[in-house]
């Protein structure tokens, strides 16, 4: 085996070297293109809206009569996304018999941890009032619940009842605007109502909800695709460059 010029010579067969070195940079210059878009993919930072996704569930009895039937009574569950100025509140009665939820004032009250521009009920039995931005009594919860719906009467939220509501923020969401009053009177509760007309007596009782809201982010599928993009592109240029070493090796 001997060298004559840029070819190599061996056993009287001429076998040029540099065709096969060019096919393997045409192999590399294809699966660049690959690797660079899964390495972008998996190292920039994602910033697609996650979904937001709170339920509070008022179940516990603070002080008066408990309601009839079995908790929770009231439910009230929250749906956005990151980033959005927007969010769709619903409440739900699971009030039994003659109990309602009234007023004066707050009726149903929540502790928001910013502001709002507009609340507009779409559907269901919407309260008569609706306040949002001062600080509202809750009797013994204390006053300083920001959010307050008050059904008069006539117009109770009674067992069954739903109510949707649009709700705009001031700012974008970075999670659930739902949180914990700081109230040391409202002892981190996150929302209160105050339920009237239990039972034969037409009792009342104040009910609190304590669940923590749940923020559900998507899967990183943009992440995913761009590691799986990668590792497809290193698989495909070992299998090339393991052909192309095979193929000069039966050259000689």
């Amino acid at each position: 085996m001997i060298w004559h010029g840029e070819c190599l010579i061996y056993w009287q067969r001429a076998s040029c070297q540099f065709p096969n070195f060019k096919r393997g940079v045409s192999h590399v210059k294809k699966i660049i293109p690959i690797l660079l878009f899964g390495l972008v993919a998996v190292t920039s930072p994602l910033t697609y809206a996650t979904p937001i996704s709170t339920t509070i569930e008022l179940g516990t009895v603070f002080t008066g009569t408990s309601p009839s039937g079995s908790a929770p009574w009231l439910t009230a569950t929250f749906t956005s996304n990151t980033g959005a100025h927007t969010g769709t509140l619903v409440l739900t009665s699971h009030l039994n018999g003659s109990d309602f939820v009234g007023g004066p004032n707050i009726g149903w009250g929540f502790f928001l941890n910013t502001g709002t521009s507009s609340i507009t009920c779409t559907g269901g039995n919407c309260a008569d009032n609706t306040f949002s931005g001062g600080s509202y009594n809750a009797g013994p919860l204390g006053k300083n619940w920001n959010l307050a719906f008050e059904w008069l009467a006539g117009d109770r939220f009674v067992s069954g009842n739903t109510a949707a509501y649009d709700i705009t923020f001031n700012s974008g969401l970075t999670g659930s605007p739902f949180i914990a009053n700081p109230d040391p009177k409202a002892e981190s509760w996150r929302s209160v109502a105050h339920v009237q007309n239990i039972g034969k007596s037409g009792a009342s009782g104040w009910i609190t909800g304590t669940d923590a809201p749940t923020n559900v982010p998507e899967p990183s599928v943009l992440g995913m695709f761009g590691l799986g993009t990668l590792l497809i592109g290193l698989f495909v240029g070992l299998r090339r460059r393991s052909r192309s070493e095979a193929t000069n090796s039966s050259s000689f």
